[in-house]
C-alpha cells in the first residue's frame, strides 16, 4: 500500500512540475466567436508578453497562479488566473470612444449622440511645458481652429480664430470670459512707448489646471447667442476625485534661445556700403551714368575716408539687446474626497526672463474646486481661481501715436543705430546719432505691468426627481485689475528729446454671470425614445474702468514714486462702461431607436448697446445624426465601431461695434483761459450721434459631418464641411462733406466663409510593452464678399464677385532691370524702364501694361495642419508634435532693411541683405531692387504694388519633442512606500522650423505700425528637464 501511495504522491509532483513548466495556449475570441487577430497577452508584473496570430491563438510560458492579461483596442481588458494549459477568452467591445463625454454648453452628451462638430482637446495630452497660456495648448491640436504665435515674448498672445471668423468666445466652467487681456495704456502722446505688449486672454489660468477644451465650431455655438458669432471655446477646469488624497508636484527648468535673427552691417560694411550708395543716389537725382544721359561730373564726396573705415571699432546693437533667456515652473496639486466631499487644490509659479532685455514675466495662481453633497438632493460646488502677475514689458515693438523711427522700439533702434559708433561717448553719455534712440541708454526706461485676477464660481446642483428632473444655479464672477508704470529717464535720448517722462495707469473690470438652468431625461417606448432638455435664463453684466496720469520733468530720482514733484505737464485721464445682456434659452434632443437624433436650441438674447426696438434677437438652431453603425444591415460590418452622419444649421449673433451708438461726448484736454486767466475751462465737443438704426449682426452656420471609428477603434476621426453666411455686418461708412464727423455706424455686407476640416486618430502598432498613436488635424477655409458695404469704392482692378476678404493686388515682377537695359521688355512702363527697378510682367500678353495685368492672391493658408505621435516602449515615453500652414504668401519685413536710401543719406544702418540688391557699379546683377525702386515717386496704372518682397511664408515647426521614463511601484523599490511614480523628462520645444521664409519668423506679427525698418520679438527655442511626482 506505502509503494503504491509514494508512487501515485510522485506521479502527482511529476505532473504538477510538468504542467509549471509547460505553455498555457489558447483562443481568443469577441462576442460574435471571431477570432482577434493581434491581441496583448501578457503576465501581469512581469515584461513576458505575446500577441494572438491570425486566428486569435496564443502560446504563453506561465505556471499556476500567474494572473495573464489580454488587451486590445477596442476591447475591455481581461485579466485571468492561469489554472489549467488550456485557456478560452472571449473579449467584449469597450464602448470608450462612443460614450466619451463630449461637453456642449449647458450640458454634455456622449459621442455616439452628437449632432453637431466639436473638436475635443484633452490637456493631459498636451506638452505643457514652457506654455504660458491656454492658447499655446491649441495650436494644430483641433481641426477648424487656426491658432499661430503672434508674439513670442514672455506670455505673448497667439492669433485664434474658429474657421475663419473672429476672436471667438471663452467659456471656462460655465462662465463667460473677456476674450483679450486687461491692458493699461503707456501714457499716450505724452511718453509715445513702443506698442510693445501683445499677451493672450486668460492668463491667469494655470495650464496644469485645465482638464479638457471643447471647440464648438458651427450650429452647436447658437445654444450662446451673443458673441457666438465666431464659435466657442468651452474650457472645463479639474475637479477632486473620490479617493485617497494625492499630492502631485510637476516641477521644470528650461533654457531659452532665440532663432537666428536678421544682422545688420558692422562698422565697416556700414561706411563702405554708406559711400557706395551716397555716390548711387548722386548719381540718380542728377539722371547720370546708367540713371540718364549725364555723365558723372566726379562731384560726390565719400561719406568715409578709407582711414575712418580701417580705424572703425565694430558696437553689435543687436546683440546687446537679445540675450539668452530662462525659464522655472513649478506646480503643486492636491485632490482627493469621500462620497460626501471632493477637493482639488493646486498652486502653480511661474518665471520667465526673456531673450529681449527688460522682458520678463511672473505668475503665481492659487486655484481650489470645491464640491459638497450637502443634501440627497442638493449639490455645491465652489470653485476660486486667484493669479497676480507681474509683466517687464520690454520696449520692443512698432511706434505708437503716428511717430517714426524717433520713437521706435529698442530692437528696431538696435538695427537702425550706426555701428562704428560706441554707446557712451567720452563724457560717459549715452552717444545719439540723427533722431534715433541709442538702443542701450533705452535699458533705462521703465514699462511694467502688474495685474491681479480674482475668479469664483458657485454652482448649486438640485435634484429634484432623480435621474430625471434637475436644476442648476450659477453664479460666476469674475475681476480683473491692471497698474501699468512707465517711465522715461531724463538722460534717455527718446522722440527726439532729452526729457523725463511718465505714467502711471490703472485699468478694472468686472464681469458677472448669473444663470439659473432646468434639465429633464426620460426614456419611453421601452427605450425607444430618449428626450433630454434643458431650458434656463441668464444675466451677465460687463464693467470697465480705468484712471490714470501721464506727466513731464521730474527728478529721476524720485520718478514714479511721487508725480507731485513734476513741474511740468499732467494729463489726468478716466473712463467708465457698463453693459448688460440678458438671454432665455432652451434645448431638446430626441434620440429615436439609438439611430436617429434630432436636436435643436433657442435662445433669445438682449443687449443694451442697441435702441429699444432692436436690443432683442432670436438665435434658433437644428441638428440631426444618423447613427448608421446601428442600423440592421451593418449588423455583420463588424469592423466598423461607429459610423455617423450628421448636418446642423444655426443662427448666431454678435453686438460687438466696438463704437457707442449713442450720443456721447469728449473732452479736447485742452485749457481755454478767460478774464486775464483767471477763469479756466476745458472745452467739450459731441463725439458721436444716435444711431436708433443700427441692429445685430448675424452669422448662419450649415454644416455637414462624418464621424468614423473603425477596427475596433484603431482608427477613428470625423470630417465636416461648413458654410457661413455672416450677414447685416457691422461696420462703418463714410459721411457726407460738411459732417459732424468723417465715419457713422451702419449694417452692411454679405461674407460667406466656407471649407473643411478633418480629424484622424490611430493606434499605429500595439505590442507587448509598446505602443504607437498618431493623430492628425486638417483645416481649410475660404472668406469671400458675397457683398460689400454699399458706400465701398472699388479699385478699377479689383474682382466684384465673389472677391476674397484677404485678397491682395499686385504687379508680378521677373528680376531685376540691368544697366544697359536688355532684360527690360517693351511692355515696361516708360517711368520705370530704369536700372535696378523690376522687370513688369505683362500677364496678358497685349504688349502693355495695364491694370489687366494686376494679379490677385488670396493671402490665408491653403491648409492648417498638425501632427502627433506618441510612442511607448516599456517605461518610456516619446511625444512629437509637428504644425504648419501651407499656401501663404506674405510680405517679408526683412527687406526693409534694404533701403538703399538709407545708406545713401547715412540716415539709418541696414542689414547684410542689402549686399543683394543692385548698384550699378558694384552689384549691376543684384537680385533685389537698387536705387531706382526706392526713388521712383510715380505709381504703376491703377496705383496697384508690386510682388516685391513677398515670400512663400509656408512652414511645419516641431513645436514639441519630449522623452520621458517612469518609475512606478515596480521599479521604485524602497521608495514605493513613499511615492507612487515619478517621470522624468526632456523637452525641447520650437527645436526646427523647416520653411524658405527668410530672416524673420513666418508665423510671429507682434503688430503695431512701423515707418522704418520692422523688428519683432524673435522666436524662441526652449530645452526643458522636469520631474512630475506623485505621492
Amino acid at each position: 500500500m506505502l509503494p503504491r501511495t509514494l508512487a501515485l504522491a510522485g506521479g502527482l509532483f511529476f505532473a504538477t512540475v510538468a504542467f509549471s513548466q509547460s505553455q498555457v495556449t489558447g483562443t481568443i475570441v469577441d462576442s460574435h466567436n471571431e477570432p482577434i487577430i493581434g491581441a496583448s497577452v501578457s503576465i501581469k508584473g512581469t515584461t513576458v508578453g505575446t500577441v494572438s496570430d491570425t486566428n486569435g491563438n496564443f502560446r504563453l510560458d506561465a505556471k499556476k497562479g500567474d494572473i495573464i492579461t489580454f488587451s486590445y483596442i477596442g476591447f475591455k481588458n481581461i485579466e485571468q488566473s492561469v489554472s489549467k494549459n488550456q485557456m478560452a477568452i472571449v473579449m467584449t467591445e469597450d464602448a470608450q470612444l462612443l460614450n466619451e463625454v463630449i461637453a456642449t454648453g449647458y450640458g454634455a452628451v456622449s459621442r455616439k449622440n452628437l449632432t453637431t462638430s466639436i473638436a475635443k482637446v484633452k490637456a493631459d495630452d498636451v506638452v505643457k511645458t514652457g506654455t504660458t497660456n491656454v492658447s499655446q495648448m491649441l495650436m494644430g491640436r483641433a481641426a477648424g481652429l487656426q491658432a499661430t504665435i503672434a508674439s513670442a515674448q514672455p506670455g505673448g498672445g497667439v492669433s485664434m480664430t474658429i474657421r475663419g471668423g473672429g476672436k471667438p468666445l471663452y467659456v471656462v466652467d460655465g462662465v463667460v470670459m473677456p476674450s483679450a487681456s486687461l491692458e493699461s495704456n503707456s501714457g499716450g502722446s505724452t511718453t509715445v512707448m513702443p506698442s510693445s505688449v501683445n499677451r493672450s486672454a486668460l492668463s491667469g489660468l494655470n495650464p496644469e489646471d485645465i482638464e479638457s477644451i471643447e471647440v464648438l465650431k458651427d450650429a452647436s455655438a447658437a445654444i450662446y447667442g451673443i458673441n457666438a458669432a465666431n464659435g466657442v471655446i468651452l474650457i472645463t477646469t479639474k475637479k477632486g476625485k473620490k479617493g485617497h488624497m494625492n499630492i502631485t508636484y510637476d516641477g521644470a527648468m528650461s533654457l531659452v534661445s532665440n532663432y537666428p535673427y536678421i544682422d545688420p552691417l558692422n562698422a565697416q560694411d556700414f561706411m563702405t556700403y554708406s559711400n557706395l550708395y551716397k555716390k548711387e543716389l548722386y548719381l540718380y537725382n542728377n539722371k547720370m551714368g546708367v540713371y540718364g544721359p549725364n555723365t558723372y561730373d566726379g562731384k560726390n564726396t565719400d561719406a568715409f575716408t578709407p582711414e575712418q573705415i580701417a580705424a572703425a571699432k565694430n558696437t553689435n546693437w543687436r546683440d546687446e539687446i537679445l540675450r539668452k533667456g530662462s525659464i522655472s515652473s513649478y506646480n503643486v496639486t492636491i485632490n482627493g474626497g469621500s462620497d460626501k466631499l471632493t477637493y482639488y487644490l493646486s498652486g502653480n509659479y511661474y518665471r520667465q526672463i526673456g531673450t529681449v532685455q527688460n522682458s520678463g514675466y511672473k505668475r503665481l495662481v492659487l486655484r481650489s474646486n470645491v464640491s459638497a453633497q450637502l443634501f440627497d438632493f442638493l449639490k455645491l460646488t465652489t470653485m476660486i481661481n486667484y493669479n497676480k502677475n507681474n509683466n517687464n514689458n520690454g520696449t520692443v515693438g512698432g511706434t505708437s501715436n503716428g511717430r517714426g523711427e524717433q520713437a521706435e522700439g529698442s530692437l528696431t533702434a538696435a538695427l537702425s543705430y550706426p555701428t562704428y559708433l560706441p554707446i557712451y561717448d567720452t563724457d560717459g553719455k549715452y552717444t545719439t546719432y540723427s533722431n534715433i534712440p541709442n538702443a542701450v541708454g533705452m535699458l533705462k526706461m521703465t514699462d511694467r505691468t502688474r495685474s491681479e485676477g480674482f475668479q469664483a464660481n458657485f454652482a448649486f446642483d438640485i435634484d429634484i426627481i432623480k435621474n430625471m428632473l434637475s436644476a442648476r444655479l450659477l453664479y460666476g464672477y469674475n475681476s480683473e485689475s491692471s497698474e501699468r508704470s512707465v517711465y522715461i529717464p531724463s538722460d534717455v535720448f527718446f522722440d527726439q528729446m532729452f526729457r523725463s517722462r511718465g505714467s502711471l495707469q490703472n485699468a478694472f473690470r468686472n464681469n458677472n454671470t448669473m444663470e439659473a438652468t432646468l434639465s429633464y431625461q426620460d426614456s419611453f417606448l421601452n427605450n425607444a425614445l430618449n428626450v433630454n432638455a434643458t431650458v434656463g435664463m441668464g444675466r451677465y453684466l460687463n464693467h470697465t474702468k480705468g484712471l490714470g496720469i501721464s506727466y513731464t520733468d521730474i527728478n529721476d530720482v524720485i520718478g514714479n514714486d511721487n508725480v507731485a514733484a513734476s513741474t511740468g505737464d499732467y494729463k489726468p485721464s478716466s473712463y467708465r462702461t457698463s453693459d448688460e445682456k440678458r438671454s432665455q434659452f432652451g434645448r431638446v434632443s430626441l434620440d429615436l431607436l439609438d439611430r436617429y437624433v434630432l436636436s435643436g436650441t433657442l435662445r433669445r438674447d438682449g443687449t443694451d448697446k442697441f435702441f429699444k426696438d432692436k436690443k432683442y434677437a432670436w438665435f434658433p438652431s437644428v441638428a440631426v445624426a444618423w447613427k448608421i453603425f446601428n442600423e440592421d444591415f451593418m449588423k455583420d460590418v463588424r469592423w466598423v465601431n461607429m459610423l455617423k452622419l450628421r448636418a446642423s444649421y444655426g443662427v448666431t449673433g454678435n453686438d460687438n461695434l466696438g463704437t457707442t451708438l449713442y450720443g456721447a461726448y469728449s473732452s479736447m484736454h485742452n485749457h481755454v483761459m478767460f478774464s486775464n486767466n483767471s477763469s479756466n475751462y476745458v472745452p467739450y465737443y459731441l463725439v458721436s450721434s444716435d444711431y436708433p438704426n443700427v441692429t445685430w449682426e448675424k452669422t448662419k452656420m450649415k454644416n455637414v459631418g462624418l464621424d468614423f471609428s473603425v477596427l475596433g477603434d484603431r482608427i477613428n476621426g470625423s470630417f465636416d464641411y461648413f458654410c457661413n453666411d455672416v450677414t447685416n455686418l457691422l461696420g462703418s461708412a463714410n459721411s457726407e462733406g460738411l459732417s459732424m464727423f468723417d465715419k457713422y455706424p451702419v449694417n452692411g455686407g454679405h461674407i460667406r466663409r466656407y471649407g473643411w476640416d478633418a480629424t484622424i486618430n490611430t493606434v499605429n502598432i500595439t505590442r507587448p510593452g509598446f505602443k504607437w498613436t498618431s493623430m492628425l488635424t486638417l483645416s481649410h477655409y475660404n472668406s469671400i464678399w458675397k457683398e460689400r458695404f454699399s458706400n465701398y469704392d472699388y479699385r478699377e482692378y479689383q474682382v466684384r464677385k465673389d472677391e476674397p476678404v484677404n485678397a491682395l493686388y499686385y504687379y508680378r515682377t521677373d528680376g531685376i532691370i540691368n544697366s544697359d537695359l536688355s532684360n527690360c521688355p517693351s511692355s515696361q512702363p516708360d517711368d520705370f524702364r530704369i536700372p535696378g527697378y523690376p522687370v513688369i510682367k505683362d500677364l496678358d500678353g497685349d504688349g502693355t501694361i495695364t491694370v489687366k495685368d494686376v494679379d490677385m492672391v488670396n493671402v490665408i493658408p491653403t491648409l492648417y495642419w498638425g501632427l502627433g505621435n506618441t510612442f511607448t516602449y516599456k517605461n518610456w515615453d516619446l511625444n512629437i508634435f509637428v504644425y504648419s500652414q501651407l499656401g501663404l504668401k506674405k510680405y517679408n519685413y526683412a527687406y526693409d532693411w534694404t533701403d538703399v536710401r538709407n545708406l545713401g543719406t547715412q540716415a539709418f544702418n541696414q542689414a547684410t541683405i542689402i549686399k543683394d540688391c543692385y548698384h550699378s557699379e558694384v552689384n549691376p546683377k543684384g537680385c533685389l531692387p537698387g536705387m531706382a525702386f526706392r526713388m521712383i515717386d510715380k505709381s504703376l496704372p491703377g496705383g496697384a504694388g508690386t510682388d516685391i518682397y513677398y515670400e512663400n511664408a509656408d512652414f511645419v515647426r516641431v513645436r514639441n519633442i519630449t522623452l520621458g521614463y517612469n518609475f512606478n511601484s515596480a521599479n521604485l523599490g524602497a521608495l514605493r512606500n513613499y511615492v507612487r511614480s515619478i517621470r522624468l523628462y526632456v523637452d525641447l520645444q520650437n527645436p526646427f522650423t523647416f520653411t524658405s521664409y527668410k530672416y524673420f519668423d513666418p508665423e510671429v506679427v507682434t503688430g503695431g505700425s512701423y515707418k522704418g525698418g520692422k523688428a519683432e520679438y524673435p522666436m524662441i527655442r526652449t530645452y526643458s528637464v522636469g520631474a512630475k511626482i506623485q505621492f
